[in-house]
């Protein structure tokens, strides 16, 4: 059992050593989906303000 904790703890270790900035990635992935979000709710804003006398 404490082997086992062990390998875990070594592995997640490693990973993280692998890759340092996974968590930063993710944390800006974050900003960049809402920013994408709010960028589409402004589009079809626009869109809808554009083909308002078309129809």
């Amino acid at each position: 059992e404490k082997y086992d904790e062990a390998m875990r703890d070594l592995t997640n270790f490693l990973v993280y050593l692998g890759e340092p900035a996974k968590l930063e990635r993710y944390r800006i992935g974050v900003f960049v989906i809402l920013f994408l979000l709010v960028f589409l709710v402004f589009a079809y804003l626009l869109k809808k303000e554009y083909w308002k006398d078309v129809h």
